[in-house]
């Protein structure tokens, strides 16, 4: 049985129409035959990719403008690298009286640093840097009586000078010098120099890839200070070399497992046992730490044990709370009827938490590690209740020119 041209047209307007969007029905013949005239030779494709050509500009063009690409800025990133270095080197220095021209070459080089990262970040094209930058230069600036103090004046372009005569002088009366001024401002965690090493990271982070100085994807080429994401130069990996510490390493590497285990530790009155004997391993191996850094001559080494006798010190009166003892030499011992019987609060207090003496502590015995190593870094490995090792992220290299 044959099919009608009538019933051929009507089926075809619906096909078409479905595809085109058109209406139905005889009285869209007309319609149909033009779409589908314009179908067959070609103008409807060449229409369609016109058409979608654009979209497809107009989509890339608006998730172009969207998209926040990390405005990164070498200059900065280095001179925020060279002024942590000397923020974080000033802790571990000498405070005497008789080291009085040494502490002032340092202040001088911390200075020097100052000047070139706030020049370097007036020239930054990156927001953020900028305003970590204003922060540094305000925090600066509610310390100016100290500095003066060391002769130590702000310039009208944010930088600093540095006056010898008066850092150097002795009241001929009270004999007293600007050690006291020094202390507090160069010395110990939380001391400006202190604070300020925390600015620095944060710029070096902003300026670069989004790591942090002491990060473990942190790298820099050469001596010279620039930086280059991804790569090392042989000079620095000879320097590691000729001051790698395996003695050290080691030594660093078991406190921070046993660190990392007393964390893991429940801490109340029903787990007092073995929070005592994660504890008592933590003190050993803290201990052994002291010894082997005695007999180090890697001097990046023995200046970051300085620095983490200087934190067991801060944290004195809270160790006697719970039956520790801070020893004249920094080691430590305990007591075990006085830890049983303290509250296990400020046993967790210590030990567990984001901003912890634990936290900070882990932090110096990587970067003791870092110096004592060829660089590797201990916050890429991770550690089971038990203690037990896992190399997830081993292979990470950290920056080995700090």
């Amino acid at each position: 049985m044959g099919i009608g041209l009538g019933g051929f047209n009507s089926g075809m307007s619906d096909i078409y129409s479905s595809l085109l969007g058109g209406s139905t029905g005889s009285d869209a013949s007309s319609t149909l035959l033009t779409d589908y005239a314009s179908i067959k030779n070609g103008s409807y494709g060449k229409m369609m990719k016109s058409y979608y050509a654009k979209v497809n500009e107009e989509e890339s063009t608006s998730s172009g403008s969207n998209s926040k690409t990390k405005n990164t800025d070498a200059a900065s990133a280095s001179a925020a690298r060279k002024f942590y270095e000397s923020a974080t080197a000033m802790s571990s220095l000498d405070y005497s009286e008789d080291n009085i021209d040494e502490l002032y070459d340092k202040v001088s080089e911390y200075v020097k640093n100052y000047n070139a990262l706030m020049t370097a970040a007036s020239k930054s094209e990156n927001a953020s840097v900028k305003a970590q930058a204003d922060a540094l230069n305000d925090y600066t600036y509610q310390n100016y009586k100290l500095f003066a103090r060391l002769g130590i004046t702000m310039n009208s372009d944010r930088t600093l000078s540095i006056d010898e005569d008066t850092f150097k002088k002795v009241d001929n009366k009270t004999g007293a010098t600007n050690i006291p001024t020094l202390k507090t401002l160069f010395q110990g965690i939380n001391s400006f120099a202190d604070k300020s090493a925390d600015r620095a990271s944060k710029i070096y982070s902003l300026a670069s890839d989004g790591d942090y100085v002491t990060s473990s994807k942190a790298k820099y080429a050469g001596s010279t200070g620039s930086y280059v994401a991804g790569s090392s130069s042989k000079k620095d990996s000879d320097s590691d070399t000729k001051t790698s510490d395996s003695k050290m390493a080691s030594s660093a590497s078991t406190l921070y497992k046993t660190l990392e285990k007393l964390g893991n530790t429940t801490f109340d009155s029903d787990h007092k046992d073995s929070v005592y004997d994660a504890l008592s391993a933590f003190i050993k191996d803290y201990n052994a730490l002291l010894k082997d850094a005695e007999k180090s001559e890697n001097t990046k080494v023995t200046n970051q044990v300085d620095y983490l006798k200087n934190l067991i010190s801060n944290n004195k009166s809270a160790f006697a709370k719970i039956g520790i003892t801070v020893n004249s030499d920094k080691s430590l011992s305990i007591d075990e009827d006085k830890f049983k019987e303290a509250n296990m609060s400020d046993v967790k207090s210590l030990f567990e938490g984001s901003y912890s003496f634990a936290e900070k502590m882990k932090d110096r015995i990587n970067q003791i590690y870092r110096y004592a190593s060829s660089g590797g870094s201990l916050e890429t490995q991770t550690y089971t209740n038990q203690g037990a090792y896992s190399a997830i992220n081993a292979g990470t290299t950290l920056d080995t020119t700090l």
